[in-house]
């Protein structure tokens, strides 16, 4: 899939999606939409054009991880 499929279906996605959020005026759900979608956008882009990109499950687990140990490192949580 070139860059303009990609840019097709990820502009499915938003033109399904961003009339309802709007309509609702769910500003802060469509600001995490739409930053979820450019992330996915430019994952797709990057592996598309053959770049080596990291895996996002393992920039995640590692980020919940250390937030999961401080959190358990709190008194008030035991």
């Amino acid at each position: 899939m070139g860059f303009v499929g990609i840019v097709l279906l990820f502009g499915g996605i938003v033109l399904y999606e961003m009339p309802r959020l709007l309509r609702s005026k769910l500003w802060r759900e469509l600001v995490v939409f739409l930053g979820l979608v450019f992330l996915g956008f430019t994952l797709s882009w990057l592996q598309a054009m053959g770049l080596p990109t990291r895996s996002w499950a393992n920039i995640v687990g590692g980020m919940a991880e250390r937030i999961g140990a401080g959190l358990g490192s709190l008194r008030f949580l035991r």
